[in-house]
């Protein structure tokens, strides 16, 4: 459960990662306006869904390793598995 806690934490941290990625990423989202017709850059820089699109497979990676061995954990208590 610390694991998760700390995965999480990790999760929030990566957001000032994810912003970086996304403005490296300027190029990308370009290149899928142009050939989408999806917003991706405005005057501003990228889209608010480009920084979410950065962010989430980061926080997925992040919080989803600990969150499986749970689930797998309570899986095998409510079976009456011995713990492993």
């Amino acid at each position: 459960m610390l694991q998760l806690a700390v995965r999480c934490g990790l999760a929030l941290v990566a957001v000032p990662v994810a912003l970086a990625v996304t403005l490296v990423l300027f190029p990308f989202w370009s290149w899928v306006e142009r050939t989408t017709g999806i917003e991706s850059v405005g005057h501003s820089g990228p889209a608010s869904w480009c920084y979410l699109a950065v962010w989430v497979p980061m926080a997925i990676a992040l919080v989803l390793p600990p969150l499986w061995r749970l689930a797998q954990a309570l899986s095998r208590r409510l079976h009456g598995h011995a713990d492993s």
